[in-house]
């Protein structure tokens, strides 16, 4: 930064010659603004051309930093650069606050358990009071110290009062104190983007937006306004959105369109991604204060609302306040209540149902008051004359009897706890495997002849088995519990099953030769190094059935940790899968040996691999791993 400084200082000067002093004073200032690169940041050329680097995204390639006027313009012209704008302030959306729970349909919610259990939900404003006995919250993040190194002493605590207020109208916990929230288990999220003045800047919206995206959060509430257009917190509306985000924000507390507008309705709402919300009383009349404008998507209750406050704010914990900032929390929980029930919707998809299901209010269709109308639960029946029986054994295997479905429809697919299992199944009978534990299923029929919504719900009870390592919501629990529940894997003593525990070669000639059922009654071994061990009979099986080899000094090396290369080869060997010269992994080449195994095993999908291309062959496997392709290779309905 030092010659760039010393250039700038020329500048000045020459420029302030002729200059009154009170544009000087402006001129040296540094203030806020929103970088933008064509491709991405420079940060060299910040750090030489600015006063301060004080956040650097990573969803796009920008950054907020403090500049000069004079800075800026040399910036300006730097071909890296695409746009610099001024960091804008917002605040929160007016005052606002609850009593429309019955309003929403929420004392009718279908099915009744319905309580936005597992949706992620993050709540964009002051913070949330992170100890009101109210409110359970599952994390957060500040980002106030783009604004002030010391801006998140308090880290993501509320300490204005309004994001505690959102968050009981979308989350207070059903109990017996307070108020009940309209998705009482959702997962909440403080992302605190305003000071204890209700004071924010586009950048701090923005960033809280991008950790919501990098959180894979469901649902982004956003009771704050801005009153221009701003196209960085565009950009970042629309990354938010196309990563799946459906974001609820509050219409704006200016009430009707100036003389010659024809809307009122602030941003982020006024963006198309955006469900925009006004505010009602309860006489369903618009809040005088309600924004309107045809970005108005859906109406709810906004006015008079009782919900949960910092108690510093309010010794009770609790208060009233009004606005579309209130209202906006009421439909973003329904919006939780409906990922919940339609785990397999996509953002679009729901934003479609709720508008299908409001109230229609004022004139006859979408207006600029109300939108499509008063959003509300979707009473939609799930089981209807539908049911799908199970049976458990004990040891891990559930059987679901689903003659009905196939029945009545085409094909359906199946979820467990809100993940795909299964596509397309068009057989009476299926069979999943769990340990210990509630486990909540979704039948989709695939083949549904109706336009509406339509899935059978379970919620299966299973007696066992239970190790202390292994929960239900481990993604490799069913593939683990299989390998149990076909007497392939065993636990350990002390009940557990040690799923991280990395894999030796000998563990893994054991899993593998009690899963094909190698006769290990008359296997002698050739290896010297094996003679006394538990794996013993099964790799001197194995070898003899060409599975499996040691090395060239005539040992095995038992204790040798496994590779998911050595892991394809022993698998594919053993399941007789006939190799492949191409694959999908980007590192698995004609050089790396086993490549046509793993090739052929991911073109069975009984391998995958990681997120950026690549399968690294040479990585350590732990049992976990190892359990989940094996299982696979052994049961294609796993698969």
């Amino acid at each position: 930064m030092r010659n760039v400084k010393y250039l700038l200082l020329f500048f000045v000067i020459f420029f302030f010659s002729t200059t009154p002093l009170h544009a000087k004073a402006n001129t040296l200032e540094s203030k806020r603004a929103i970088v933008f690169f064509q491709h991405e940041v420079n940060r060299a050329l910040l750090e030489e051309n600015t006063e301060e680097i004080n956040f650097i995204f990573d969803e796009l390639p920008a950054a907020v930093v403090d500049v000069t006027d004079a800075q800026k313009s040399l910036l300006a012209y730097q071909p890296d650069i695409q746009m610099i704008q001024d960091d804008q302030p917002i605040e929160k959306s007016g005052q606002v606050i609850p009593w429309g729970y019955k309003m929403v349909g929420a004392d009718r919610r279908v099915p009744s358990t319905l309580s936005g259990k597992g949706i992620k939900i993050g709540i964009i404003d002051s913070g949330v009071d992170t100890k009101h006995p109210d409110l359970q919250i599952a994390g957060g993040a500040c980002m106030m110290r783009i604004l002030d190194l010391r801006g998140c002493s308090n880290s993501y605590n509320d300490d204005a009062g309004h994001g505690t207020h959102v968050a009981g109208v979308i989350g207070a916990k059903n109990n017996s104190i307070g108020v009940v929230g309209i998705a009482p288990q959702a997962q909440l999220y403080s992302i605190k983007v305003l000071d204890k003045n209700g004071i924010g800047t586009i950048s701090t919206v923005m960033a809280g937006i991008e950790w919501g995206i990098q959180q894979k959060l469901d649902i982004l509430n956003i009771s704050i306004t801005a009153s221009d257009y701003d196209e960085a917190l565009e950009r970042m509306i629309k990354r938010a959105y196309d990563s799946g985000l459906i974001i609820v924000a509050a219409a704006g507390n200016e009430g009707p369109p100036w003389s010659g507008e024809q809307s009122s309705v602030q941003y982020p709402a006024k963006f198309n991604e955006v469900i925009a919300v006004s505010s009602i009383d309860k006489d369903k009349r618009l809040g005088d204060l309600s924004s309107t404008g045809s970005e108005v998507e859906l109406a709810a209750p906004g006015e008079n609302i009782y919900s949960t406050v910092p108690a510093s704010i309010n010794a009770s914990g609790y208060g009233v306040m009004s606005g579309t900032s209130m209202a906006t929390p009421y439909v973003t929980g329904l919006v939780a209540l409906y990922k919940e029930k339609y785990p397999e919707m996509t953002n679009r998809q729901i934003r479609t149902l709720l508008q299908k299901n409001t109230i229609d209010l004022g004139a006859k269709g979408r207006d600029n008051y109300y939108g499509y109308g008063l959003a509300q639960i979707d009473k939609q029946p799930i089981n209807g004359d539908v049911s799908v029986p199970y049976t458990t054994d004990g040891t891990g295997k559930i059987t679901f009897n689903t003659s009905q479905l196939t029945a009545k429809y085409t094909s359906f697919d199946v979820y467990r706890a809100g993940k795909r299992i299964a596509s397309q199944v068009t057989a009476n009978e299926m069979t999943d495997y769990a340990t210990k534990g509630t486990i909540e299923y979704h039948f989709y029929p695939s083949g549904n002849p109706s336009d509406e919504p339509n899935f059978v719900s379970i919620e299966v009870n299973n007696p066992g088995p239970a190790f202390k390592d292994l929960s239900l919501s481990h993604w490799y629990n069913r593939y683990m519990t299989y390998l149990y529940h076909e007497q392939v894997l065993q636990g350990y003593p002390d009940r557990t099953i040690q799923p991280t525990k990395l894999l030796t070669r000998g563990e893994a000639a054991i899993l593998v030769g009690r899963a094909i059922g190698v006769d290990t009654s008359n296997a002698t071994t050739k290896f010297t190094d094996i003679q006394s061990t538990v794996s013993a009979p099964y790799v001197a099986a194995l070898a003899d059935k060409k599975i499996i080899s040691g090395y060239s000094d005539g040992t095995f090396r038992p204790n040798e940790q496994v590779t998911r290369a050595q892991m394809a080869i022993l698998i594919a060997k053993a399941y007789e899968v006939t190799p492949q010269t191409s694959g999908p992994f980007k590192d698995v080449t004609k050089n790396v040996t086993g490549n046509e195994f793993i090739n052929a095993l991911a073109t069975h999908n009984i391998v995958s691999g990681y997120l950026d291309g690549t399968f690294r062959p040479y990585g350590k496997i732990d049992r976990a791993s190892f359990s989940v392709f094996l299982a696979k290779a052994e049961n294609k309905e796993l698969r």
